[in-house]
């Protein structure tokens, strides 16, 4: 009979906690961020090969010069300003 006794708190336990009431599930509203929308091309990956193709030829025909002139850099310049406004496109799809 003792021993009996022992199991008493286990099983008041057990039927407390099966017993209780239920309490409703709280959930947050999370504002989801807006959909990525992509401006320009469409090909995202076109364009960032022409990128790459109008990048390759410039550095070819400047590639055989001594040194950069004026206009070689200006044009570098504008090709890399190109290619980091493709990468923050690509960056807003992925």
């Amino acid at each position: 009979m003792r021993y009996a006794l022992l199991f008493l708190p286990a099983l008041v336990a057990i039927a407390s906690v099966c017993l209780r009431p239920r309490a409703k599930a709280r959930v947050l509203a999370e504002a989801a961020p807006p959909p990525a929308t992509i401006t320009g091309d469409v090909d995202t990956i076109a364009a960032l090969d022409a990128l790459l193709t109008e990048l390759e030829d410039a550095t070819v025909r400047i590639g055989g010069a001594d040194e950069l002139d004026e206009r070689a850099v200006v044009e570098l310049e504008q090709l890399a300003e190109k290619l980091e406004a493709a990468a923050a496109s690509l960056e807003r799809v992925a």
